[in-house]
């Protein structure tokens, strides 16, 4: 459907953290509270403030005692620990309880972390267009307009009331979608306090961005509509970080390069001249997003593209003997174990990769991963535990690791959806005459160097980063931004050609055999993101091994029916590696400087 005609909703949980636990403990309802991660310095930690707290000046990232000082009547509540690591499931719980309600009432709706959502209404919408739904001021009783500063609820309703009238009166009815837009999220937030008992604050607009800006506007329990007419107005007030992936390094290049500091400045460039200065494809983007156009797509997910957990250790409390990383190896993995369990009862899937990730005290970061077997605690905390030795610098003997490691957290990702089998042998059992069986990952594979791994957990599975919300998909795709942000469409599988229809236990994992077929999740196919396959030689991204290595086992199996049958296998045709080249092509984007300043032709 055409851009112009789309309503999109952000629904945004007002101090979520905060409702969780009031929910728990009525009692404290309209009270100052907070929620702070462990007692062990100064109170904790605060990762979640409600509004009364804040009159009083506390503020998120502030220590208990410090919000005491400020407010004497604060609650501080704590978040629960398990094995000495914060445990997360109540907020997950409640979290899933207004996805449910979401679900139950649209057809798309897009988890952007634990307490947001995208909602796309363009369909509901025309519904209520078609059957000419009446509509009064009364159905908007927690509406607000942006652009327009409201200090009574009499001037409210005295600019929505207007709002409305232009609105039904208007030949094109271009913001009427918006009008029934805000109808419907009223009604879904009405839903979601009765049902869930959470108030919640929303934005409608266009498009993702601009309902992700104005959902802001006015909160707590609020909601506010952006016309498209008013977007000018917006963005003339707007900084230029306030907007979805323009935030940190990349909106810092962009005023330093731009010399602007709000959005609307933006306006007096070219299309030729941002395309010249950020390059082609971001130029676009930039030009089309000043002037309220934005085309990603509310895409139906509600499920996490990893399950992993962390915890920081640092000063004093870094791990810095075997036996203290054998220990969290044990802890972290059963957390990630129970809720890989309980994610496969209920949405019979099974996760393929362990991605394990630490931070050393020389402030050097690792990663690695491997594939994942089998579920078991003790699998993951073995193949974690191993992965960590090969960096102890230490003597084999000794008990002390050397380096330390201030931080450190196993995930586990690449779902395959529907997997009910352990393994490819039960998978295909029925068509082979003789028992095989999977050798254990440590060894049939080398552990991978494992880089830019999709952990899009939507920020609840470390304890270090629960209130740090992920990048929504902006359809960001040159090379200007993509250096400061990783966006879905980098990690977004892309289509695949339709396969024609066949038994052989090869054709099935005919893609994985090259990477041809696999989607690119590396936005530079450097040496560093690649491994040399031991049976066929070729160069394969090393996060897609597990499939390739499967491939192989298939061809094996293959070739022992084949045998079984008395027919020959024809011999597979082995390509040679990929030569590819280890330097940089350097970039032709023009800076802005030299597009204004350049001299003619002689």
């Amino acid at each position: 459907m055409n851009s112009d005609h789309r309503v999109i909703a952000l629904i945004d949980m007002d101090c979520f953290y905060v409702q969780v636990e009031q929910r728990l403990q009525p009692e404290f309802l309209g009270k100052p509270c907070g929620v702070a991660q462990y007692y062990t310095w100064k109170g904790g930690g605060l990762i979640a403030v409600n509004y009364e707290a804040r009159d009083f000046g506390v503020k998120r990232g502030m220590r208990g005692e410090q919000a005491k000082e400020l407010c004497p009547d604060v609650h501080v509540f704590h978040v629960q620990e398990v094995n000495g690591k914060a445990n997360l499931t109540r907020y997950r719980d409640a979290s899933a309880d207004v996805f449910r309600v979401l679900n139950g009432n649209f057809k798309l709706v897009e988890k952007a972390s634990i307490d947001e959502a995208y909602v796309d209404l363009t369909d509901d919408v025309q519904k209520l267009k078609d059957e000419n739904f009446p509509l009064a001021i009364n159905d908007f009783p927690t509406t607000h307009l942006a652009g327009f500063t409201t200090k009574t609820e009499d001037e409210r309703i005295e600019i929505l009331s207007k709002w409305l009238k232009d609105c039904q009166s208007d030949d094109e009815q271009r913001n009427l979608d918006l009008v029934f837009g805000a109808y419907l999220v009223e009604q879904v937030r009405k839903k979601i306090k009765d049902e869930t008992g959470f108030f919640c604050s929303a934005g409608i607009a266009r498009n993702k961005i601009l309902a992700k800006l104005c959902c802001g506007f006015n909160k707590p329990k609020k909601q506010t509509v952006i016309n498209q007419t008013d977007v000018d107005h917006v963005f003339d007030q707007t900084p230029i970080q306030k907007i979805q992936g323009l935030g940190a390094k990349a909106g810092d290049r962009v005023m330093e390069l731009l010399q602007v500091e709000y959005v609307g400045q933006l306006r007096k460039y070219t299309l030729d001249v941002l395309q010249a200065s950020i390059g082609e494809k971001d130029g676009y983007w930039l030009y089309n997003l000043v002037r309220g156009i934005e085309t990603a797509p509310v895409n139906s997910r509600n499920l996490y593209k990893s399950i992993s957990a962390s915890k920081n250790f640092p000063g004093k409390t870094s791990l810095d003997t075997l036996d203290k990383i054998r220990t969290w190896c044990h802890n972290l993995a059963e957390d990630v174990f129970n809720r890989l369990e309980k994610d496969r009862a209920e949405n019979k899937r099974r996760a393929k990769l362990l991605t394990v990730t630490c931070t050393l005290n020389t402030n050097e970061t690792i990663a690695r991963s491997c594939p994942i077997s089998e579920y078991s605690i003790d699998r993951f905390a073995n193949d974690t535990f191993r992965i960590l030795k090969q960096f102890n610098k230490s003597p084999s003997s000794s008990n002390i690791y050397t380096p330390a490691i201030i931080s450190f957290g196993i995930g586990a990702g690449k779902f395959l959806e529907n997997a009910n089998t352990k393994s490819i042998v039960d998978l295909f059992s029925k068509q082979t005459t003789k028992t095989e069986t999977i050798k254990s990952t440590e060894n049939t594979t080398r552990w991978q160097e494992y880089e830019d791994y999709d952990d899009d957990d939507d920020g609840s599975n470390s304890e270090d980063k629960i209130l740090q919300k992920p990048t929504a998909t902006v359809p960001i795709q040159g090379d200007f931004f993509r250096k400061f942000q990783k966006t879905d469409e980098q990690i977004k599988p892309q289509p695949k050609s339709e396969m024609k229809t066949t038994s052989s236990i090869v054709s099935f994992f005919s893609r994985y055999a090259s990477n041809e077929n696999i989607p690119n999740c590396s936005p530079e196919k450097s040496s560093e993101h690649y491994t040399t396959c031991s049976k066929c030689q070729k160069s394969i991204l090393v996060w897609n091994m597990p499939e390739h290595e499967d491939f192989h086992y298939a061809h094996e199996l293959q070739m022992e029916e084949n045998r079984s049958n008395s027919m020959i296998a024809p011999p597979i045709k082995i390509s040679k590696p990929v030569k590819r080249k280890n330097e940089k092509q350097k970039s032709n984007i023009q800076t802005l400087d030299s597009f204004v300043n350049k001299k003619p032709k002689s």
